[in-house]
């Protein structure tokens, strides 16, 4: 059994960031999508966060413009989901990522986190 979320809109890459980076309108953004797909994580999982190791199936749609790097999408939902649905991002062990061209108004992450034995 899986953890599933559908995070809406279109995704925001991680960021670079520095003490002082903190405060560009990149950054801002990044940290504020970060804390949006938080808040629908903890709406999501009412558990503890899980201790075993993980495997992430992850599915960007975006509409096309200008598109982050895959691996930037990842880092900025698994890192939002940090210490809600795990306890730690080094527990993913396993991902698999695709980006998808969408409509505009079909923009989403799809994101499913399964145990491992």
């Amino acid at each position: 059994m899986g953890i599933k979320l559908t995070i809406p809109g279109r995704c925001v890459p991680a960021v670079r960031m520095t003490q002082r980076s903190k405060y560009t309108k990149q950054a801002k953004r990044y940290l504020s999508y970060k804390q949006s797909v938080a808040i629908i994580a903890r709406h999501k999982y009412k558990g503890e966060p899980i201790d075993d190791k993980l495997s992430v199936n992850l599915k960007v749609y975006l509409s096309g413009g200008n598109q982050g790097d895959i691996d930037n999408y990842f880092k900025s939902v698994t890192d939002a989901c940090n210490k809600i649905i795990y306890k730690d991002d080094r527990q993913i062990v396993k991902a698999e990522m695709q980006k998808i061209e969408c409509g505009k108004k079909d923009e989403r992450v799809e994101v499913n986190f399964m145990r491992l034995e």
